[in-house]
């Protein structure tokens, strides 16, 4: 017995699991409820996702690049094996977005200081400057949103979220 099915256009479908089934069900019969929250998590998403897209053409790095930023920002200067770990990515993938990120003028290359065989990459001096341009209305307008909250609202939000963030790491199979 074939487990697919055609849908209307004819396009191949694998069925769920009963259990997908129950958990969409069960999501569903909430739907009245938290709508509201849901649909402002899903924009919030998008509207991230939209951002991210605008600071790659801005700054001119594709999103494996500005992943790659982002790291070298917050972390600091490393070893393409250790950004190849910390973004979850292979070793040969890591070294072209880096070959691009030196070709850009956005990161630089340079001998590791212990270890002759090592290379350290560092952000350009001036991407963090560069980039912060764009950022810092967010980040302004989320210091304003918190500065707003009362301290039960903020204990609220940040108990919400703490639970969005684990219901994500619970949903990545280790």
């Amino acid at each position: 017995m074939n487990p697919r099915r055609a849908d209307a256009g004819g396009a191949a479908k694998v069925p769920r699991p009963d259990s997908a089934r129950k958990d969409t069900a069960t999501a569903r019969r909430g739907v009245g409820r938290y709508d509201d929250i849901r649909d402002r998590l899903r924009t919030l998403t998008l509207r991230q996702q939209r951002f991210e897209r605008y600071l790659g053409r801005e700054m001119r790095v594709d999103a494996a690049g500005l992943a790659v930023m982002d790291h070298l920002v917050e972390h600091g200067p490393a070893t393409p094996t250790e950004l190849a770990r910390r973004l979850d990515a292979s070793t040969a993938a890591t070294t072209l977005v880096i070959d691009r990120l030196v070709a850009g003028g956005h990161v630089s290359r340079a001998p590791h200081p212990t270890d002759r065989r090592k290379v350290i990459v560092s952000p350009a001096q001036d991407w963090e400057v560069s980039a912060f341009e764009h950022v810092a209305p967010i980040v302004r307008g989320v210091h304003d949103a918190v500065e707003a909250l009362t301290e039960q609202e903020r204990a609220t939000v940040t108990a919400f979220l703490d639970r969005i963030v684990k219901s994500y790491d619970d949903a990545i199979k280790p």
